[in-house]
């Protein structure tokens, strides 16, 4: 693709898609931080498994979409145990990126993040999802990474509000109060409504970049 898109083009391509699937993005925002700060309340140790069913999630909302939006390119969608190993290796990719001063592990995001949709529309495995997503953002690189920026913006604050909830919990003395419940629960919907937002970015950015010419979306920014 020769013509470069902006930031406006990418933000919008990605709200434009979460609204058409408003429903359904704001029905699991809503039950994954439902559960979050339930388990955060009532037992701190089976609140690490939570990460499981979110996955869960994340693949059949994005299978979903792609099915959705007719992006399905091969004869069957991309399966959970390729998508499980291509989420340990980008995040692990991504994660050694930040520790090198923060920039590498932004730019890896931003590389990768349609992978996902690659994966599940094409069926070719994680490693030929990767080289999809690095394709095809090859000349888009800073309008991905400046969405992907803001859409990621309320988890970071999410995550320095889960540390107020910390605190909170602490001074009180181990005690579950309603102020305390309440912060828990705002924290977990910055966290996850940022996740979410970001199952929508990858789709939409796929489609934009990646997907077969009759299903894109780059003639509606033409």
């Amino acid at each position: 693709m020769d013509r470069k898109f902006s930031f406006s083009e990418v933000i919008g391509a990605t709200f434009a898609l979460m609204v058409s699937d408003l429903p359904m993005a704001l029905g699991a925002i809503a039950v994954i931080a439902a559960a979050s700060t339930f388990l955060d309340v009532t037992s701190t140790t089976l609140s690490n498994i939570l990460a499981i069913p979110v996955l869960v999630a994340q693949y059949f909302l994005i299978r979903r979409l792609v099915e959705r939006q007719g992006l399905q390119i091969a004869d069957r969608l991309g399966g959970f145990g390729s998508f499980f190993l291509l989420g340990i290796v980008t995040s692990l990719g991504v994660a050694f990126g930040f520790v090198l001063l923060i920039l590498p592990g932004i730019y890896l995001s931003a590389r990768w993040s349609m992978a996902s949709a690659a994966l599940i529309a094409e069926n070719q495995g994680s490693g030929r999802a990767m080289a999809r997503s690095w394709d095809a953002s090859r000349d888009h690189v800073l309008p991905i990474a400046l969405t992907w920026a803001l859409i990621v913006a309320p988890l970071i604050a999410g995550m320095f509000a889960l540390g107020g909830v910390g605190a909170m919990t602490e001074r009180s003395a181990g005690g579950v109060q309603l102020a305390i419940v309440a912060w828990d629960a705002l924290s977990n919907l910055l966290i996850y409504a940022s996740q979410v937002a970001g199952w929508y970015f990858g789709v939409a950015l796929y489609q934009l970049l990646a997907a077969p010419a009759e299903t894109r979306l780059d003639e509606v920014f033409a």
